[in-house]
């Protein structure tokens, strides 16, 4: 029986080069955060993303305020603010 099982081949499915979901970034990580600051941080990269273009012709942008509760369970209040860098 051990024979058969040597021959058959599986033809789907395993690794394959180049295969899965793409990024629209160059690089990503994944990193464990803790479950109450999930929403902030999607929020942030949502902010970066929509501020991509900003530059020095741009005053700065600020988002709408996130509310949440630290590890310690105290109510927060978190707004990302992006300023342009003039290169010198």
């Amino acid at each position: 029986m051990s024979e058969e099982k040597a021959e058959h081949k599986v033809k789907h499915g395993g690794f394959r080069t180049g295969a899965g979901r793409k990024t629209k970034y160059e690089k990503t990580v994944v990193m464990r955060v803790p479950e109450k600051y999930k929403d902030a941080i999607k929020s942030l990269i949502k902010h970066l993303d929509d501020c991509e273009m900003i530059d020095k012709n741009y005053s700065g942008v600020k988002s709408e305020p996130i509310f949440i509760r630290s590890l310690q369970d105290k109510p927060q209040k978190i707004t990302f603010i992006v300023n342009p860098v003039s290169k010198s």
